[in-house]
């Protein structure tokens, strides 16, 4: 027994490391726009040089701003903090909440399996300004809206593995899932995953990133957009 326990504990911590290395080894994706063109980028966490070395202690890190005066400009971005209502960190019993490392592997997972996807389910301006590689676009009014978006609902089941068939939903060949929206304030990818339940959309197929773009960027992970431009 104690060495099926330890046999245990070491898979665990094994399986931990390889997703924490995932942030320094990066992930190789494919990312297209809405226009399809198509453009290859590796994830990682990217880290100025100047911040390697950045000392943590409670005047650099808790200062008002989070960030001291003496932090460089590189290591440290301003967020509005008053937007949005905050989301519970457990949507739905059967759905896993992910943090990064969790996405990334994810992410990682789906460039060899056509039955995952990872969905921006914000408005296609919000996407096409700034993204998760890899993501597509599916915004989380085209599934609540249908009688105002019949074309973009359709289209969206299709992307989503969907058949409808005589009024009724086919869930057999659904995809499994991650949708995330801009933070842990927003309502949208929330909202969405509402109305893909209420369409029978299976709970275990569908991952919820609560961070969002938010807490990818606070973390400096690879996206669509740098501060000199345009990734894509």
């Amino acid at each position: 027994m104690k060495k099926l326990i330890l046999m245990t504990a070491w898979i665990v911590s094994a399986m931990g490391a390889n997703i924490i290395g995932l942030q320094y080894s990066g992930v190789i994706v494919g990312h297209a726009d809405a226009n399809g063109s198509r453009k290859t980028i590796k994830i990682e966490r990217e880290t100025d040089p100047k911040c390697i070395q950045v000392e943590i202690s409670n005047d650099m890190i808790w200062s008002g701003s989070y960030a001291g005066s003496k932090v460089p400009k590189e290591c440290k971005s301003v967020f509005v903090t008053s937007v949005g209502q905050i989301q519970p960190l457990k949507i739905h019993p059967d759905i896993e909440t992910f943090g990064e490392l969790e996405l990334l592997d994810f992410i990682k997972k789906m460039q060899k399996n056509e039955d995952m996807l990872l969905v921006d389910s914000r408005s296609e301006s919000w996407y096409e300004y700034l993204t998760i590689p890899s993501a597509v676009n599916i915004p989380h009014d085209t599934i609540s809206n249908e009688t105002n978006f019949p074309d973009e609902f359709r289209n969206a089941l299709q992307r989503l593995g969907i058949q409808k068939k005589n009024g009724i939903y086919d869930f057999r060949d659904a995809k499994t899932i991650a949708l995330f929206c801009n933070g842990a304030w927003c309502g949208q990818s929330p909202s969405m995953i509402k109305e893909l339940l209420k369409l029978g959309y299976p709970a275990v197929k569908i991952k919820w990133y609560r961070g969002g773009i938010e807490d990818w960027l606070a973390l400096s992970m690879t996206n669509t957009r740098s501060k000199d431009g345009d990734k894509r």
